[in-house]
């Protein structure tokens, strides 16, 4: 169907544009293991629930499958979860050297994770919160800082450069 832009996503919770790219980056819950980061890519099939890296939350078996012909693999999948959250790609001039970098909210994960980027494929993780709370959303704003929404503690954390 025309209206249906991509297939075999799961729980989508993050979603990003960089019109830089053109690339649509969206984060999604999996079960019991298998948080994805995804390119949403037009026409694509990401293999819900024909394969994946999670379980059932009881422990049966989804899929045997973690990849298969004709579906997008994740760009990174975590087990344990981080319960992705809030997704953010960075362009302000506060941190100059995580401009172009995706910032990851966790929720069971308690953590916000920094995405170092290298076209489609992520160079490097790190966590740069780590059990200060559940991460909903994290945001970059014209003021050129990120922004961390907790839900709790309900709070709203502006980060500053050290």
């Amino acid at each position: 169907m025309p209206s249906v832009w991509a297939l075999g996503t799961r729980n989508a919770q993050g979603l990003v544009y960089d019109p830089t790219t053109g690339r649509l980056w969206a984060t999604e819950h999996g079960p019991r293991g298998g948080d994805e980061l995804n390119i949403i890519r037009k026409g694509a099939n990401y293999g819900w629930p024909l394969v994946t890296h999670g379980i059932n939350y009881n422990g049966t078996t989804i899929s045997e499958e973690k990849s298969a012909l004709g579906m997008e693999n994740p760009v990174v999948q975590w087990t344990p979860v981080i319960a992705a959250s809030g997704l953010a790609l960075y362009r302000g001039d506060k941190f100059p050297h995580w401009r172009g970098n995706l910032f990851a909210g966790g929720l069971a994960g308690q953590r916000l994770v920094r995405l170092e980027l290298n076209g489609t494929s992520v160079a490097k993780q790190e966590i740069l919160l780590r059990e200060t709370g559940r991460i909903r959303d994290v945001r970059s704003f014209d003021d050129g800082f990120l922004y961390v929404v907790y839900d709790e503690p309900g709070k709203v954390v502006r980060l500053v450069p050290e």
